[in-house]
């Protein structure tokens, strides 16, 4: 009961702060820009004969401590989506916004200036990584790419845009045992194809400069190692033409394959400010501290009037001396 009679004494101070600080929240919430947000989600390829081998990636993977074994390319994805070589052609790709008549980049979109070209991409980069969102489910190595944006489409557009860069990125940098191999058989097919025109064409001009072969044993010996030579080269050709095509069959088999399962789209409820939230913590965090006001003043106003008498009975004290 005294509890209860301390606030109903207090009531309209109470009251007071809430509904100020309550009105505070609400335009504070009604004044924050709306922001909306646009997740893509990846299904990465996890078949073990396509990440046997990271090829280019295997020293970015030693250093990040991660093994190369089954799944380690996915595992690195987190690391790549926000690596300079993805995000560099995202900052200066080009993006509708209701904002501007042209199109901008994002760059041009955060209105990000500067004196010096590399301080402003700097700072677009570690802008773009801040608001970058990656995570990554261990148990089921499912990838989700997230940004917020003052506009729904641009949110997606960015979402889509990385997702394009990272399987570009994967594709171009990832090289595997599949085209080493094909790179090798293609040079050494084109060695082959040469010694092969070399002999024919040594072997055509025997027969043109020896027209009776037959009469002689010496030239019919030399026409017979020519023509082993022409069948030796025919048979490296074939067989290295047969190889190229099944390699090239393998590495295509070999490319990693990005699956989106849900592309980034442009969201139709915005993400903050939860003006909700925001009003409810207002009034929850005003009650609360307008409440321990009251009691604290309550509980020390005698001790504070106390120490204010006796500073003024010393003062007057002094005075008199």
């Amino acid at each position: 009961m005294e509890i209860v009679s301390t606030l109903w004494r207090s009531r309209k101070l109470i009251v007071y702060i809430v509904g100020i600080a309550t009105a505070l929240g609400i335009v504070i919430s009604l004044l924050l820009p709306a922001s909306y947000k646009s997740t893509a989600v990846l299904l990465p390829e996890t078949d073990k004969s396509k990440l046997g081998s990271l090829g280019g990636l295997s020293d970015l993977a030693s250093l990040a401590g991660v093994s190369t074994g089954e799944g380690s390319l996915v595992r690195l994805y987190p690391t790549i989506i926000k690596s300079e070589s993805v995000l560099r052609n995202v900052l200066h790709a080009r993006y509708q916004s209701k904002a501007f008549r042209d199109s901008v980049t994002l760059i041009q979109f955060w209105e990000i200036e500067g004196k010096n070209p590399e301080v402003v991409y700097e700072t677009a980069l570690r802008s773009l990584r801040d608001q970058l969102d990656v995570s990554m489910d261990s148990r089921t190595n499912v990838v989700a790419i997230s940004i917020e944006t003052t506009e729904p489409q641009l949110s997606a557009d960015i979402v889509n845009k990385v997702t394009v860069e990272l399987d570009k990125f994967i594709r171009t940098k990832r090289t595997t045992s599949a085209t080493e191999q094909r790179k090798w058989i293609e040079a050494r097919l084109l060695e082959a194809k040469s010694d092969l025109e070399k002999s024919e064409n040594t072997l055509k001009e025997f027969r043109e400069n020896n027209r009776r072969v037959s009469d002689s044993p010496r030239l019919l010996l030399e026409q017979e190692r020519l023509i082993r030579d022409v069948q030796i080269n025919v048979t490296v050709y074939t067989e290295l033409k047969k190889q190229y095509e099944i390699v090239k069959i393998e590495e295509i088999k070999n490319i990693p394959i990005i699956n989106i399962m849900d592309a980034g789209m442009a969201s139709a409820h915005k993400e903050r400010p939860k003006r909700r939230l925001i009003v409810l913590v207002s009034f929850v965090l005003s009650l609360m501290g307008s409440v321990g006001f009251v009691f604290v003043r309550q509980t020390y106003s005698a001790r504070v009037h106390e120490y204010l008498a006796l500073f003024r009975s010393k003062i007057g004290a002094g005075a008199k001396e």
